[in-house]
């Protein structure tokens, strides 16, 4: 039985019994609950997952946005999503990696490390992991301990719940701050929030680097270094006062590591480190003038095993292999334990196996034949919105020109030269040497001859969605194609068509979208028919190109959406 209960902010608690179906997973137990979601350890086909129910709206798909962007070897591995249940969708189904290991509060009152295990094996990686996550231009928002755990397949640290999480370009949501844990906010934030005239508060990378400064202190000394909630104090204290040196609190803290938290926690931000790079350098370096003092536990009482500390994390992941550590490369629909062959239907594994490839991994995960994907149908531009009434934030940058990765090559995580190029202006569709140049969108055109009774044939609706992929681009995620003739694969049966139908159809290129208007669906018996679909993505007609686009070649996600139209806007 359901039982919906209210929880913060008016965001639903789920109370599922284990046994139930939930997008074709068996929900096996609660994992966590929180402001915007449940979370819920379920199986597939014997195999395990965690999978999150996030309430329709506009939180929720910006979760599944900042997700898709931050997928590193040491971000929770995100597989994919769905709308549940499926005859009156109220819920996101968000499948993740399910990370087995403790918590990193947990982690470290059972295994007491020394300071050189604690930078080595834990603020080395994830100083690098926020590196790469700011890079892509996602701002965590809720970095703590309770949302980092130490995996036990390799004994990485995970972040993991990007609940809060946004990222650059998005929409707000919140009039004023945005969501967060009170006792980690920065003092600009607060500052911000005492001082606001009604702009929302601009959340940067600094946020998060801040809250991991109040973390490592209470790693260091087991003690917040500004009190918590309870004490009404809490905000003048973090905006005026100096917490007392990790070292004085406890001894066995080395004083380079402590006077290293102390700087993160400065109250003026150019007084701390300039970014999660700067931090990750101070670390290292900190780390290689260790003597034996840094090699004693923490604290008094030993520890339950001994582990010798691995080499730190390599900062910059090519894209592709980022996700082969725990996060599977899923298309498709999420399968339903209605048995109906429909959009959100279960799909035969054979089948399924067609469409979804992994990459490489060290580390056990979730096979790819486990969690087809759908995402929303909705038309509406999927970001952070506060109910339509607050100010919209800067609208995301075009794909920056650069050199077009062939299909061969793991697309690279957004880097220091994109991010320059960025700043100065260099954006597709300007003048940039070698970018796509200002195009319109296409002229409106009619549907093929025929198109409406295929339509009805195959009970397609007017304005229904599905995934189509191109196959031969599966590996990178990333397919890079020309103007003119193209052909996408259907991943799973649509309606009463049958996958793998093929549509064919044209590419357009405009201002940093590709347009596709498919006119033919070449179905698995050998039959064509006339069809009328169009690419869509969430944030309107088309698809978005990526970075490295030229005005030859577009860079684009390998997996567009299509949508059942009845003219060619």
């Amino acid at each position: 039985m359901h039982d919906e209960m209210g929880g913060a902010g008016g965001w639903p608690l789920l109370e599922l019994a284990p046994g139930e179906r939930v997008a074709g997973f068996t929900l096996e137990g609660k994992i966590a609950t929180g402001s915007f979601g449940t979370v819920f350890k379920a199986s597939r086909d014997g195999r395990s997952f965690a999978v999150k129910l996030v309430r329709m709206g506009p939180r929720g798909e910006r979760e599944v946005d900042a997700l898709r962007r931050a997928q590193f070897p040491n971000v929770v591995g995100f597989l994919g999503y769905g709308l549940w249940p499926d005859e009156a969708p109220r819920f996101l189904v968000l499948a993740l990696e399910l990370v087995e290991g403790r918590p990193l509060d947990v982690w470290v009152r059972e295994e007491n490390p020394s300071a050189l295990e604690l930078v080595r094996r834990v603020l080395l990686p994830l100083a690098g992991t926020l590196a790469d996550v700011h890079a892509a231009g996602v701002v965590h928002r809720d970095v703590k301990e309770a949302n980092i755990l130490m995996r036990q397949a390799d004994a990485q640290p995970v972040l993991v719940d990007f609940g809060a999480a946004a990222y650059e370009g998005a929409r707000r949501l919140t009039m004023q701050l945005p969501p967060g844990t009170p006792e980690y906010r920065s003092p600009e934030a607060l500052r911000f929030a005492r001082q606001w005239e009604g702009e929302p508060y601009p959340f940067g990378p600094a946020d998060d680097l801040w809250a991991l400064g109040v973390a490592l202190y209470w790693l260091l000394t087991r003690e917040l270094p500004f009190g918590d909630r309870k004490d009404p104090a809490l905000v003048r204290v973090i905006l005026e006062e100096t917490p007392p040196a990790p070292q004085a609190l406890n001894p066995r803290v080395p004083p380079a590591l402590g006077a290293l938290c102390l700087r993160m926690l400065e109250k003026a931000p150019e007084a701390r480190y300039a970014d999660a790079v700067a931090l990750e350098e101070a670390l290292e370096a900190a780390a290689a003038l260790a003597d034996d003092a840094w090699r004693v536990p923490l604290f008094p009482g030993g520890r339950l095993e001994t582990h010798a500390a691995p080499a730190p994390v390599a900062r910059r992941w090519p894209w592709a292999a980022g996700l082969g550590l725990g996060a599977a490369v899923l298309v498709g629909v999420f399968l339903s334990a209605s048995g109906r062959r429909a959009p959100g239907a279960e799909v035969p594994a054979a089948e399924a196996a067609q469409a979804l490839q992994r990459t490489g991994s060290t580390t056990p995960g979730p096979s790819p034949q486990a969690v087809p994907r759908r995402e929303m149908a909705s038309p509406q531009p999927t970001g952070d919105v506060d109910s339509g009434t607050a100010p919209e934030a800067s609208p995301t940058p075009a794909p920056v020109a650069r050199a077009t990765a062939r299909s061969e090559e793991p697309a690279m995580t957004t880097s220091q030269k994109t991010r320059s190029l960025l700043a100065a202006g260099c954006l597709a569709g300007s003048a940039c040497a070698g970018g796509p140049q200002q195009r319109p969108p296409p002229e409106p055109a009619e549907c093929p001859p025929g198109a409406d009774a295929t339509r009805e044939r195959f009970q397609i609706p007017v304005g229904g969605r599905h995934f189509t992929v191109f196959p031969a681009f599966e590996r990178t995620r990333i397919a890079v194609i020309r103007e003119g003739e193209v052909t996408v694969e259907m991943v799973a049966d649509w309606g009463q068509l049958p996958a793998p139908t093929r549509f064919r159809g044209q590419a357009i290129f405009g201002t940093g979208r590709v347009y596709g208007r498919f006119t033919e669906a070449l179905l698995p018996g050998g039959e064509t028919v006339p069809i009328c679909l169009e690419w869509v993505s969430s944030s309107g007609v088309g698809w978005e190109m990526e970075p490295g686009s030229t005005a030859k070649e577009a860079r684009i996600w390998w997996d567009p959406r299509i949508m059942s139209v009845l003219s060619f806007r």
